[in-house]
């Protein structure tokens, strides 16, 4: 869409964790939420040509696989860096709930649309166990997405490349044996 737009939204994070007893090991993190964005400056267009949308709320979910290496292991801490592989799925609406999608005057004549991108989500992840396993933590990063369509706009979008959202997560462990 171009300028930052700062609106959180809520998404829930489910993830299984492989191995977590060693300094690299991974999982399987799925996502299910919302984006919202709205473009902040006024771009003029032609009105004999497409415009794009102003405003979108897409839905997604997403699954990926995540190796994650420890930098700092104690007891009780852990501190982690996690790159991923994964794909999504978007839904991006615009403001009275429209399918985005489906109108193709926001979009630049005959570009294709999908629904489906890989992303590369990159994390820090700080986090506290308890004596019984249990834990809190918190982790930041960005989704990395592989596609510009998130916001329903890329190729008459005013930022060129892909689009990124930011990912500010709050953590609770549940300890699980298999």
């Amino acid at each position: 869409m171009g300028q930052p737009y700062d609106k959180w939204t809520l998404a829930f994070q489910s993830s299984l964790l492989f191995d977590h007893q060693r300094r690299l090991h991974g999982g399987v993190p799925t996502s299910y939420g919302t984006l919202t964005g709205q473009a902040q400056s006024e771009r003029v267009f032609n009105p004999d040509e497409n415009t794009p949308n102003r405003f979108f709320k897409t839905t997604f979910f997403s699954v990926q696989y995540a190796l994650e290496y420890d930098i700092v292991r104690r007891d009780n801490n852990v501190v982690y860096l996690s790159q991923g592989l994964g794909f999504v799925y978007f839904s991006p609406n615009e403001q009275f709930g429209e399918s985005l999608p489906a109108d193709l005057s926001t979009r630049a004549p005959n570009e294709t649309y999908g629904s489906v991108a890989a992303m590369l989500p990159t994390h820090l992840s700080i986090n506290y166990f308890f004596p019984n396993r249990f834990g809190i933590g918190t982790k930041a990063g960005f989704a990395n997405y592989l596609t510009g369509y998130t916001d329903n706009a890329s190729q008459l979008g005013q930022v060129d490349g892909n689009d990124n959202a930011l990912h500010v997560q709050f953590l609770f462990f549940v300890p699980a044996s298999f």
